[in-house]
């Protein structure tokens, strides 16, 4: 698909990649992430090849595969960005004040304790984001995040993206041009 591309993304910037769907966006996301290996060429990041920095990456997929009878908490959805720091064993109190954290940045302090089922699409998305964010990421990868979202939701995350973009790169994927 891509032939002779060098791409060079500096620290705290925020990029959009727009493209139809099936043009290879998340596939390049997914390249990043090392879930995919390269035909040929080569990825790095922080210098590095893909797959050595995970925990600096945080990443939020275009479609979470989840059972809604389960019941995770969004709380719970959060703390699954922190999941690589404690293989065993339980949550601190410092990734619980995190995930709060994340959960305020994206105005959904007080979602919480409710079941991630329940929230509309646009509240998913946040929580989504939410749990991307606890990781505290260098970089952060958001395939398609206006999905299933309504105008007032997009806004929302166009100011939180434009506040994120202070502390970390940002890369963004999308069909809609418009955003």
């Amino acid at each position: 698909v891509l032939r002779d591309v060098n791409l060079t993304i500096g620290k705290n910037e925020l990029i959009s990649i727009v493209g139809p769907n099936g043009g290879g966006k998340t596939t390049l996301l997914l390249l990043m992430l090392n879930r995919l290996k390269p035909d040929s060429g080569k990825i790095k990041l922080f210098g590095r090849e893909p797959g050595a920095e995970t925990t600096r990456i945080g990443y939020m997929p275009q479609y979470l595969f989840f059972d809604m009878q389960f019941p995770a908490t969004v709380m719970d959805i959060v703390l699954m960005g922190r999941v690589e720091r404690h293989l065993f064993g339980r949550y601190s109190r410092a990734d619980k004040e995190a995930a709060r954290a994340a959960l305020a940045e994206l105005d959904l302090e007080k979602s919480g304790s409710r079941p991630f089922a329940d929230l509309s699409g646009g509240q998913r998305q946040r929580a989504l984001i939410a749990r991307a964010l606890v990781a505290e990421p260098e970089i952060l990868l958001l395939d398609e995040p206006t999905a299933n979202v309504d105008s007032t939701t997009e806004h929302k995350l166009v100011e939180i993206l434009g506040k994120l973009k202070h502390k970390m790169t940002i890369i963004l994927v999308s069909h809609d041009l418009a955003f």
